[in-house]
């Protein structure tokens, strides 16, 4: 044998709860992979200290807790190098309206408000709600229903929104501080008299994060 060859996603990042599978071949004095023989996974830490487990003949690893942590694949005296560093991201435990939830849009105004939501780790440390970027936040027009009468004339709106988007459905992600918002707009030339929007957010996975949907409540005032 002459190396191993790391053919794993580089530099992985999951969320707590994530699975990965980290895949490596030992390559023969022809460069040819060798695939008879296993590649042995070792993390280089105590692992009493690292957020995730390992098998170590499989390479799956399962997130536990944030950090970042290296591994190596083994064989013989070989080793993947440079070693494979594997981070561990806080999934989201809850998401809530950044106050106020509920807005009122001024005659002749186009749009209301920002509806803020906000999305956080709460678990990590305990009794601590900390922010959360980069996690996927979708608001929705939930009253009136899409596709009746009474909707067409609102719509949800968001900065470089893509022309034909949905104007019901808005999927965003969370920036600084865990925040993501959009505002409801007059799209029509009659609005009803009051709209509700939900945000819900989502893990990596796709389960929906406790506290979702959060509500706001829009009113529309006429002449």
């Amino acid at each position: 044998m002459i190396g191993i060859e790391y053919t794993g996603p580089p530099s992985p990042r999951l969320e707590e709860g994530d699975t990965v599978r980290l895949t490596a071949v030992a390559l023969g004095l022809d460069g040819q992979p060798l695939l008879d023989v296993t590649v042995v996974w070792r993390l280089l830490a105590n692992p009493d200290s690292v957020g995730f487990t390992l098998d170590s003949l499989t390479g799956l690893i399962t997130a536990e807790s944030p950090g970042v942590w290296a591994v190596q694949g083994r064989v013989e005296d070989l080793r993947t190098d440079p070693p494979i560093q594997v981070t561990v991201l806080a999934a989201p435990d809850s998401i809530g309206a950044v106050e106020p939830s509920r807005d009122t849009v001024a005659v002749g105004a186009p749009e209301s408000g920002l509806l803020v939501a906000g999305v956080y780790d709460v678990t990590t440390t305990p009794g601590t709600a900390v922010g959360l970027t980069g996690k996927r936040v979708v608001f929705r027009l939930a009253d009136p229903a899409p596709g009746t009468p009474e909707a067409a004339g609102v719509g949800l709106a968001v900065p470089g929104q893509a022309p034909g988007a949905d104007p019901h459905l808005v999927e965003r992600l969370t920036g600084a501080g865990g925040f993501s918002a959009v505002t409801a707009a007059r799209v029509g030339t009659v609005q009803p008299d009051s709209i509700t929007v939900e945000a819900l957010a989502f893990t990596a996975r796709g389960d929906t994060v406790a506290g979702s949907p959060v509500r706001f409540v829009v009113l529309f005032l006429k002449n």
